[in-house]
């Protein structure tokens, strides 16, 4: 089971599961449920629901039920993380941890690691974060799962960046070759970290590829969560750029995001991005309404460095709208958070938003001692950037008050003293521009100095960086315009490739159903034709047309003797009023006539008339319609309807399932027809050697007159004894290549040979499906040589060998697989290896490869079985026959690997004996 898996592969489980019933689901609802745990959270925990009543029914082993109950668990606790119910959330990954521990599943006990990283980094225990994250690496390096080897190193990189990005600049190189494609799940993290060191470095415009690029992964890995968080950080950046349209429309769609998932966390974050971006366009009552939502929504995730940033942009907004004590108790709360984080970058960001609100509340002492530790941790973070704003703030400072003068001081004040320090950082970064208001600080600082010289050196210098800044704004925007553009593309294509993978999906599943219903109807078929009643008959066509088809009407008509009329034979008992019991063939109004009189099919998705006659429909309001002629070979035996209330009820799918019925119907009544009629037969001898009983003890004082009577009768019985055993026979002519004994075991033969010869197994059954078809054409052929006793003449026997042209006739058109791999082996069966055979005279390979198994399964069985016309050989004389004519009529291939399962083949002629 994936860490995380792809949509397409989700919609792969929904389509399996809905096929399934029972407790055959719990094959697929624990990775169904994993992989919707952020997808969504509701549909997840019916499914663990689901999952853990069957766990009570199904026959598994002990290690099994528990593997399973132990990743529902981390379901479970996952979705508690995400609705911030922490405490619940650890209890649940500790006992899957647990149980994942007994069973040795190291990939199972790295999993829960992770969601154990995930609940330190909401309570703020980094370290403890840090060590989760290792246990799984090592857990999965154990496993041997690189895949959820290379997420883990990611997720490490991604919070490194945060402390170290130049560090984690080049731990990314070395660990991801950027030249290699990585899976979506592992790609969202490496760039979500790349994103974070370009921030940090002042990359803007690759931040933003990269967190677009982890928005995208993430959500196709079903990462919902850090989706969100990508696109935030998108939009930070683009605001950083100055494109806050941009930064908005990015805000916006990762607040809807968080929105409809209603995790608080993720919701509190998009809310905060959002918040700074509205400061950042002046809108400042917005900003701090929905910081304060923000705040609200992670009310139990105040031990993240989220709340802190929230916390550190709320001051920022304070501070803007001159509130310095509100920002105070801001910058506060969130320097309590980052030390406990440990985020130095934070902390630094907090002291000086302190210093800054300390200094306007005119407490200089303590905004003096703030903005000193900040400087300092600035220095040891190496932040040109932060150290040019903490000097800022004492310039301020000391411009505001009267401060014991700043060691070194050298500068005619001491607000200069740390203007020009400013100013030499800032001359030592490469690529640093100017920002035109620390100029006209240093302007300002000098002429309050008494240096008009320098204050006016400054003051031009402050004019040219406002032109250069505006240029750089104008490059910003491109910039910016840019990566929207690009980002636009990136999205149109990822949503093509996303229609790609649905639509693949939608034909894997319509493959998968296709697949389903050849199954279902293989198995209905050996029912209906293994019956020899024909009110069975019936009832299985009724029992199954209704699971396979709309079925609102059904019926069966009959053709009467004589060939003018059909007669109903069956009418589905929830009809109300039924149609006539009897049809006239020549009726020009009757559909069922007509699909008669043209033994063709009739397919209607909507009635074809307002008021159709009673005989057609009955009192429903019938709509969709199809009729099926039920023939054997030229041979009428009736019609079949079908029927439905709705309109275009009945697709391509449906004609040709009610096509395959039809067939099978046909072949299943005319066996049931004939079984009748032998038993008649039978009956009627019976009877009249009664009748011979009664007249022997009647006439035995008539000697004379008795014997001539005993001759008649004699000839009478020899007659009917006759009639009998010819339609015996003609009955186990129609059961034997159909429905008998000799289909069944030639099919499992040829099923044996196709395994042994290493055919797909998909073959493999479709050969056992579709071999009992292969003498389907002698339905075309008369009862006079079909049934002759004898052998035939050289005439007759060519007229005989057109049963395989007949049977393929009669299956080629079916869009059915079974049925097109019937037509081919009719058609070939007969066709022998040094290309004597008929009918085409093909030689060798050219010959389908299912004819030359079912040439050597029919031709062995028909030698060893019991026929009208000869007695059935030794099974060591047809052994001897078979090999003796491998290479001329029998493939040698499919020769060696029948004798090399010889006990399955006397296993198989065992099981399905003659019956008496």
């Amino acid at each position: 089971m994936e860490l995380f898996a792809l949509d397409p592969e989700v919609i792969s489980l929904e389509t399996r599961l809905s096929t399934l019933h029972g407790t055959e689901r719990l094959s697929v609802i624990p990775a169904l449920a994993w992989h919707l745990r952020q997808r969504d959270c509701k549909r997840a925990l019916l499914l663990v629901n689901e999952a853990e009543d069957l766990l009570t029914q199904v026959d598994w082993d002990e290690g099994r039920c528990q593997a399973c109950h132990a990743r529902l668990l981390l379901v479970l606790g996952e979705v508690a993380w995400l609705f911030a119910q922490l405490d619940a959330s650890e209890q649940y990954a500790e006992a899957a941890v647990e149980n994942f521990a007994q069973l040795g599943d190291r990939i199972g006990c790295g999993d829960g690691q992770i969601l154990r990283a995930s609940l330190c980094t909401e309570r703020g225990d980094s370290p403890g974060r840090d060590a989760c994250l290792k246990q799984a690496q090592d857990d999965f390096r154990a496993a041997g799962d690189n895949a959820r080897l290379q997420v883990v190193r990611a997720m490490q990189l991604n919070h490194a960046a945060w402390r170290d990005a130049l560090g984690t600049a080049a731990r990314l190189h070395h660990q991801f070759d950027s030249s290699l494609p990585l899976p979506a799940a592992a790609q969202a993290w490496v760039s979500s970290a790349s994103a974070l060191v370009a921030t940090f470095t002042g990359e803007l415009g690759q931040a933003i590829k990269h967190f677009l690029q982890a928005h995208h992964c993430a959500l196709e890995s079903g990462q919902i969560r850090h989706a969100v968080f990508s696109a935030s950080n998108a939009a930070d950046n683009f605001a950083s750029l100055g494109d806050l349209d941009a930064a908005l429309e990015w805000d916006e769609l990762a607040l809807a995001q968080a929105q409809t998932s209603g995790w608080p966390g993720t919701l509190g974050g998009a809310q905060m991005q959002t918040g700074n971006v509205l400061r950042l366009l002046g809108r400042l009552p917005e900003a701090h309404a929905i910081l304060n939502d923000a705040l609200e929504s992670m009310r139990e995730l105040q031990g993240a460095s989220r709340y802190s940033l929230a916390l550190q942009y709320q001051g920022d907004v304070a501070l803007d709208m001159g509130e310095p004590a509100a920002a105070l108790d801001c910058f506060l709360q969130a320097e309590t958070i980052a030390a406990s984080l440990g985020e130095f970058f934070y902390l630094l960001r907090c002291w000086r938003g302190q210093a800054s609100a300390l200094g306007r509340l005119g407490e200089p002492e303590q905004a003096l001692s703030k903005i000193s530790s900040a400087l300092l941790r600035a220095r040891e973070l190496g932040s040109g950037d932060e150290q040019i704003k903490v000097l800022r703030v004492f310039a301020e400072l000391y411009l505001q008050y009267a401060l014991p003068a700043p060691a070194g001081q050298q500068a005619p004040s001491a607000s200069l003293h740390f203007l020009l320090q400013a100013l030499q950082i800032a001359n030592g970064i490469k690529g640093y521009i100017l920002p035109s208001e620390l100029l006209d600080e240093v302007a300002n600082a000098y002429a309050a100095a008494g240096d008009a010289a320098q204050a006016r050196h400054y003051g031009q210098a402050a004019a040219a960086a406002r032109d250069n800044k505006r240029l750089d704004d104008a490059r910003n925007r491109a910039m910016a315009m840019q990566v929207r553009q690009e980002s636009a593309l990136a999205r149109a294509e990822a949503e093509y490739h996303h229609r790609l993978a649905q639509a693949e999906s939608q034909r894997a599943a319509q493959l998968q159903e296709a697949s389903a219903t050849l199954e279902t109807l293989g198995r209905v078929g050996r029912e209906i034709t293994g019956s020899l009643n024909t009110d069975a008959v019936f009832a299985a066509l009724y029992r199954h047309l209704g699971q396979l088809l709309d079925t609102s009407s059904f019926f069966v008509y009959l053709l009467e003797p004589g060939g003018h009329a059909l007669k109903a034979a069956f009418i589905n008992q929830a009809r109300h009023h039924f149609p006539s019991p009897l049809i006239a063939l020549h009726d020009p109004q009757s559909l069922t006539a007509r699909c008669a009189r043209e033994r063709c099919e009739l397919f209607f998705p909507q009635s074809p008339r307002n008021n159709p006659p009673e005989h057609l429909m009955g009192p429903l309001d019938t709509q969709s319609m199809m009729f099926s002629p039920l023939l054997i070979g030229e041979r009428l035996l009736g019609v079949m309807s079908v029927q439905s209330v709705d309109s275009h009820a009945y697709g391509e799918r449906e004609q040709s399932i009610f096509r395959t019925l039809a067939a099978y119907a046909a072949i299943a009544l005319d066996n049931a027809g004939a079984y009748a009629a032998a038993e008649t037969a039978r009956q009627q001898a019976n009877a009249a050697l009664e009748a011979l009983n009664e007249a022997r003890a009647k006439l035995a004082d008539r000697a004379e007159w008795l014997a001539e009577e005993v001759r008649k009768a004699t000839n009478q019985i020899v007659q009917r004894e006759r009639e009998t055993v010819i339609r015996l026979s003609k009955a186990a002519e129609y059961r034997d290549p159909e429905t008998g004994a000799h289909i069944l075991r030639m099919a499992h033969y040829s099923e044996l040979i196709a395994r042994g010869l290493g055919l797909p197994v998909a073959d493999q059954e479709l050969l056992l499906e579709a071999a009992p078809m292969h003498d389907i054409g002698k339905v075309g052929i008369t009862d006079s040589i079909l049934l002759k006793p004898g052998r035939l003449t050289p005439e007759e026997f060519e007229v005989m060998k057109l049963h395989a042209s007949y049977g393929y006739e009669i299956l080629k058109d079916s869009s059915s697989l079974v049925l097109q791999a019937g037509a081919a082996i009719a058609l070939g069966h007969h066709e022998k290896y040094d290309g004597t055979g008929y009918p085409q005279g093909l030689k060798g390979e050219a010959i389908p490869i299912f004819s030359r198994i079912v040439a050597v399964a029919d031709v062995f069985d028909a030698l060893t079985s019991e026929r009208p016309y000869k007695k059935a050989w030794a099974l060591e004389a047809a052994a001897a026959h078979i090999k003796a004519h491998a290479g001329s009529h029998f493939d040698p291939a499919c020769v060696q690997v029948f004798f090399e399962h010889w006990d399955e083949v006397l296993d198989i002629r065992q099981r399905f004996q003659d019956e008496d």
